[in-house]
């Protein structure tokens, strides 16, 4: 009797790993993720994320599947032209089989997986600098205006969340020293996260902020009564004003021109007359003007 169990044993312990490793076909669930699309610009509004299907397998990897407890997930791309995609079946089944060792097989009831995308709202800004404080070293200066690549930034979102946002800043920042030209990295102020599914194009600018190497200069300018009655003539005392202004160094052979005047209507109302240079180029930063008071005498 004894003899006759073991062999028993023995016999179905045959038949179990004939049966194991016979090809088996068990249900898997898993689930589906969209990529490959420009996720700030467009959002998923419908798509399979859950999908149950078929997978042939020998007996000893079914359990070891099933223990592991784990969903697996299947990355499913799409163009980032369109709206509309459909993945055939065969290619999620594929995808499926790439990631479970030794499946023979995988099949489903689907005939492919739809997947719609919606553009989101957006808008445009420029990035501002206000926030940023760029200082230069001893006799360099800036020389034009800086440069924001990129010059515009787009913002993502539902529509009752761009509706609040009026600005986008380069974040607060100091850049010390600046001795040449040169681009800085900076990051933008975060206002799309106090906002609800709000994305940015970018999240920093690169800044180019040309410089240039300066030096003093004076200037004598005569100074004119802006607003003046033609039959009126007048003497301004003392008739000339002194500029004391810098100049870049790639710029000191040119003539610049300016215009200082003061206000006939200040004249007549006997107030304080100031001389303010009202034109002035480009490449010129001012320093100082002097006299700071002159006086205007009116001959009749």
């Amino acid at each position: 009797m004894k003899q006759f169990l073991v062999i028993l044993g023995f016999t179905a312990l045959v038949w179990l790993g004939v049966s194991m490793a016979e090809p088996t076909e068990y249900p898997v669930r898993v689930q589906v993720e969209t990529v490959g699309y420009d996720t700030i610009r467009y959002a998923v509004v419908k798509a399979d994320t859950a999908l149950t299907l078929r997978v042939t397998t020998d007996g000893y990897r079914a359990i070891l599947y099933s223990l592991r407890h784990e969903t697996p997930v299947l990355k499913v791309a799409v163009a980032d032209e369109g709206l509309r995609h459909s993945v055939p079946a065969a290619d999620v089944y594929e995808l499926l089989k790439a990631q479970m060792y030794g499946v023979m097989n995988v099949g489903g009831n689907i005939d492919s997986l739809r997947i719609v995308l919606a553009e989101r709202h957006h808008r445009t800004f420029r990035p501002r600098l206000d926030k940023v404080d760029f200082s230069f070293a001893e006799q360099y200066g800036l020389y034009g205006q800086p440069e924001v690549t990129p010059s515009e930034v787009t913002l993502y979102g539902t529509e009752e969340s761009l509706a609040g946002i009026e600005d986008v800043f380069v974040a607060k920042a100091s850049v010390n020293g600046i001795n040449a030209s040169g681009s800085y990295q900076l990051p933008l102020e975060a206002v799309w996260e106090s906002r609800v599914d709000v994305k940015p194009s970018c999240r920093e600018v690169s800044v180019y902020v040309p410089v240039e190497a300066y030096v003093e200069r004076d200037y004598r300018v005569p100074i004119h009564v802006a607003g003046a009655d033609s039959t009126v003539e007048m003497r301004v005392y003392p008739d000339e004003a002194v500029l004391h202004v810098w100049v870049a160094q790639r710029d000191l052979q040119r003539t610049p021109d300016f215009t200082v005047a003061i206000d006939y209507s200040d004249v007549l109302a006997h107030k304080e007359l100031t001389p303010r240079v009202v034109d002035f180029p480009g490449y010129i930063r001012l320093r100082s003007v002097e006299p700071q008071t002159v006086q205007c005498v009116i001959i009749k």
